[in-house]
């Protein structure tokens, strides 16, 4: 009896894996749509104005540190709170009451924002590797990826928490800019393992891949706790 639940549970598991798979992509389809030409817009000025950057600065900026670590990850704050927003979307009351669980939906406006961020920024880091031969190396890819994995994951934590229109991206960017300003506070012990600017302040003791898997970690957190907030509500 117990060999043919097992194999009922396989074949109910094998109908549902590809119904997943294709309400995934039908989501996926929906939100790259509603990102309109806004997004376009200001992410081709963005990668303007990045390679402009990279062909006008001299040697005396980290141009690499300026441009991913930096940049970047404010951009994709911006991108998760304002095009990957969530509570704050007039609709939401309608979703939230028509879907059998809000994650999907939260998860697939966030990627539908930050997977093209991050598609924009390989690409200006190809164009910057072009305009300069030698600086632009691979592991920027991984302190891109974390520090924008971190600061977008906070403005969708936020923006499931707070219905209040603009509130995640603008207090991503006030951390930001504590972060940039907080830069002396290095010198305190254990405050450059999460420092999410570490290769911009100087990495003094070279520790910038456990400072960035610090970051992802923090990301990862946060969207455990979103998966909490947006868990199936049992109906009285």
């Amino acid at each position: 009896l117990g060999d043919v639940y097992k194999r009922q549970g396989l074949r109910a598991a094998a109908r549902i894996a590809p119904d997943l798979e294709a309400e995934m992509m039908r989501r996926w389809r929906i939100e790259t749509k509603l990102l309109g030409l806004n997004f376009l817009l200001v992410s081709g000025g963005v990668a303007l104005g990045i390679l402009a950057l990279a062909a006008a600065a001299g040697d005396q900026i980290d141009f690499a540190a300026v441009a991913f670590e930096v940049g970047f990850p404010l951009f994709a704050a911006i991108a998760a709170g304002e095009w990957g927003k969530t509570r704050a979307d007039a609709n939401f009351c309608a979703i939230a009451a028509q879907s059998r669980a809000l994650l999907p939906w939260v998860a697939g406006r966030y990627a539908a924002a930050f997977v093209p961020t991050m598609a924009l920024a390989g690409l200006c880091m190809a164009g910057a590797s072009w305009l300069r031969p030698g600086e632009i190396a691979a592991d920027w890819i991984w302190a891109c990826l974390s520090t924008s994995f971190f600061f977008s994951s906070l403005s969708a934590w936020i923006g499931v928490r707070c219905a209040q229109e603009h509130a995640a991206a603008l207090a991503c960017g006030l951390l930001w800019l504590a972060a940039l300003l907080a830069r002396g506070l290095l010198r305190l012990p254990g405050v450059e393992c999460v420092y999410p600017f570490l290769r911009f302040a100087g990495d003094p003791n070279g520790i910038w891949l456990r400072n960035k898997a610090a970051l992802a970690a923090a990301g990862a957190l946060l969207w455990a706790s979103i998966a909490w907030r947006c868990r199936p509500r049992r109906r009285r």
